[in-house]
Formats: structure tokens, C-alpha cells, sequence
């Protein structure tokens, strides 16, 4: 049997950022992770890149979805951004900000976060326990007993426990949600769970032929034909549906609408810089100078060319080789409202899989939001995904995951 004060159950963000935190706060420390390696799904974020904040996470932190906000103004104000970046030069990672508040280790390379970490375990002494997947919690007297499927360190007694075994996305990594039934038998509930930052997939014909086409645009998601949110950013056409971080903005709302079999629409407009009548008035005088032109070729320059064969058939425009002296008045509006109001269904998302954060998780009404000791087990703490905690993507959960590590591990040291 292994003994040490405190045991973390999970070698993921949160995990990892609180076994430092523990560690410089003088407690003895093992992490035990059921993969082969730590940090498989950091390794995996930001495009292979690791975006591991946002300047942007600022009170009253709306990039945040939660049934219980209190959780996250408490953790958040306790440990934030600056502190995190902070933290991170301490520990010999360089942060630097890009696009929309977006930062990232000054590498770009998310391998070089796992790198980091990996060396300070090693000069802190940290004990890892790899392939040791945690099969059962008991909480006896005055310790835990904590059981795994690994027979050479099967047991392990400790006076505290930090679960971070994160959610259910990306269940190749680790995360695979195997701990809910262990901890539901210590009396924790779990909301239910489902997808989010994850690609939507499309009813659309011609989804072949402008799959790999990229482009910014207003993406716009409507459930029962109410407008529930928008976002302007990069959306790329799959063979699937539609992904990119716009629509990674919108897929929490898709993931619980389709949940509840209510339909779902995506809207994109391609020009939102101009109204419906600007663009009509722009393409009058588009066309009139090129009279000769057919109207394929007098798209070409406005969007990208892939698109515009399905621009016109979803117009109504079955001639795609007709001149633009020929185009009707009905046929110019019905274009206009194509390139403006694109509408496509929704029939659902690509699941945990391909999800890189989880809607759910443990009920923070049983969680103290000030120190993440469970509230109904003495000693038993929470960080990171299995929390009912997710954000936009951007660095928000990963924010969530550090703030969350540390604000765990400060209260377990005391």
C-alpha cells in the first residue's frame, strides 16, 4: 500500500497545475493517471497549439455556462488570468497573447505545456502513477483507501483526494466519465452530460462539393425559429456539416436543443457588413457593368469560387451559365437572401469524440464554492471538467481547469 497526504486522480490540467501547487505548499503528493502518459488531451487543444487563456475572462464571466455562477465568480476571483500566466513563468513557460485575447505558450506547441510540467514534477519529486485506473473510493475514519486496476500499486491511503479526472470528452485521452459511478456511490449527482465545442452536422445536399471551404462570416443559430445566439468568426464546410470557432460558439446550444429533439438552424451571412438592400443595390451595380458576364463569373472575387455554383442553385438559379442582363428581379432577391440568411439543418453534433469540453458533470450545489471540498464527503475535493463547469472556447476552460487546480489544491494544504 502506498501512503502520502494527498492523492490526485487524474494526470490532465488540473490535476497536474494542483500537484505543483500542493507540492511547493509542503504537502506529499502522488498523481495517478489510467493512460500511459500525462497530458494526453492538452496535447491535443488549441490546434495542437495549447490556448491556455484568454485576456478576456473578466467578471461577470458570461463566457461561462453554469446553473450555479457563484462557483465561478469565488474560484475565478481567488486565482485568475494574471495569476495563471504568473504561475506559468514561474514554473518556465513564457505566455504570449494573439488573436481575440487568445494566449498561448510562446512555443506555440502544446507538447512544450506538457513538457513543463513534466519537469517540474521531476524536480519537485513528484510520484506519477501511470496506467492505474481508479476503480473505487472509500473514505474511512480519518483517510481514504483509493483502489485502482493496476497490480503493482493497487492501493493507496491518503488523508485528502483531488478528483480531476476531467468529463467525457475525448475518451481516447482518458477522460471517459469511468469515475461517475464511483463517486455517485459516495452520494454526488451528476447532471446530466452532453458535447460542446464540437462540430455540428448538417441535412444539406451539397455538403461534397464546398467541403474544406473556410470563410468569416456571421454565424447565427436559431432553435423553433427563435434567434439564440451569434457569433462572427471562421466557419469551414465538412463533409459531415459545419465546423470552425464560430460554430464552436454555437454548438452548446445545438448540443441541448437536438437533445431535447427541438429543430435546430444554422444561419450564416455572408456579408453582414452590408443590410439586405446595400447588398441588393451593390449587386445591381455589379451586374450592370458586367452585363456580358455570366453570373457565375461575376461572383468570382466576392466569395470563395467553390461556393458559388451553390450560392445560385439555393437561389433558384438553375442556369448557372445565363448572363446577369438576364437575371430576373425575383432572382436577384432570392440571391440576396442566400448570401444574407443561408439556412441549413442541424441534425445533431459529432459527439464526445470529436467534443472538446462537456455541458454537466458533478452538481455544484454539493461542492462548496469557495474551497471545491465536496459537501457531503470531508476531504474529497474537486478541479477541472467533471465540475458542472463549461466555457466558450477561447481558453475559457482551460482558464476554468488552472484557477479550479489551484484554488483545490490552496484549501487541501491548509
Amino acid at each position: 500500500m502506498i501512503k502520502t497526504d494527498i492523492l490526485i486522480i487524474g494526470g490532465g490540467a488540473s490535476g497536474l497545475f494542483a500537484s505543483l501547487v500542493l507540492k511547493d505548499n509542503g504537502k506529499n503528493v502522488v498523481v495517478v493517471e489510467g493512460q500511459n502518459r500525462i497530458g494526453k488531451k492538452l496535447l491535443t487543444t488549441g490546434n495542437g497549439r495549447c490556448n491556455i487563456t484568454n485576456r478576456r475572462i473578466k467578471p461577470p464571466y458570461t463566457m461561462y455556462h453554469i446553473e450555479n455562477p457563484e462557483i465561478i465568480t469565488k474560484v475565478l476571483n481567488q486565482f485568475g488570468v494574471d495569476d495563471t500566466i504568473n504561475l506559468f513563468n514561474y514554473y518556465g513557460l513564457p505566455i504570449i497573447e494573439l488573436e481575440k485575447g487568445k494566449m498561448y505558450p510562446m512555443s506555440l506547441q502544446a507538447s512544450s505545456v506538457v513538457d513543463i510540467f513534466l519537469l517540474n514534477l521531476e524536480e519537485r519529486g513528484i510520484p506519477v502513477y501511470l496506467n492505474s485506473k481508479v476503480i473505487d473510493i472509500q473514505k474511512q475514519q480519518h483517510y481514504f483507501l483509493i483502489e485502482t486496476n493496476n497490480e503493482e500499486n493497487r492501493y493507496f491511503k491518503c488523508k485528502k483526494v483531488l478528483v480531476a479526472c476531467g468529463g467525457k470528452t475525448a475518451p481516447n485521452t482518458g477522460s471517459d466519465g469511468s469515475l461517475y459511478t464511483v463517486l455517485e456511490r459516495l452520494g454526488h449527482r451528476f447532471l446530466p452530460t452532453l458535447p460542446t465545442i464540437v462540430q455540428l452536422k448538417l441535412d444539406y445536399e451539397h455538403l461534397k462539393s464546398i467541403s474544406g471551404v473556410r470563410f468569416d462570416c456571421l454565424a447565427s443559430i436559431y432553435v423553433n425559429g427563435v434567434l439564440m445566439r451569434q457569433e462572427f468568426d471562421e466557419v469551414l464546410f465538412t463533409d459531415y456539416g459545419i465546423s470552425g470557432p464560430a460554430i464552436f460558439l454555437l454548438s452548446r446550444e445545438a448540443s441541448v436543443s437536438s437533445n431535447r429533439n427541438l429543430p435546430v438552424t444554422i444561419e450564416l451571412d455572408l456579408f453582414s457588413e452590408f443590410s439586405d438592400k446595400e447588398l441588393e443595390n451593390f449587386l445591381i451595380n455589379r451586374f450592370a457593368v458586367m452585363t456580358e458576364r455570366t453570373i457565375s463569373n461575376s461572383l468570382i472575387g466576392m466569395v470563395n469560387k467553390k461556393l458559388i455554383p451553390v450560392l445560385l442553385k439555393d437561389s433558384g438559379i438553375t442556369d448557372l451559365h445565363k448572363s446577369c442582363d438576364k437575371l430576373t428581379h425575383k432572382e436577384l432577391k432570392n440571391l440576396v437572401k442566400t448570401m444574407k440568411h443561408w439556412r441549413f439543418k442541424c441534425t445533431g453534433t459529432l459527439g464526445f469524440n470529436n467534443a472538446q469540453a462537456m455541458i454537466g458533470g458533478i452538481d455544484t450545489k454539493d461542492i462548496n464554492p469557495d474551497t471545491l471540498e465536496s459537501k457531503l464527503v470531508k476531504g474529497l475535493y474537486f478541479a477541472g471538467e467533471v465540475i458542472d463547469v463549461d466555457g466558450d472556447c477561447g481558453g475559457m476552460n482551460l482558464q476554468w481547469a488552472w484557477s479550479s487546480g489551484y484554488v483545490a489544491a490552496i484549501h487541501m494544504s491548509k
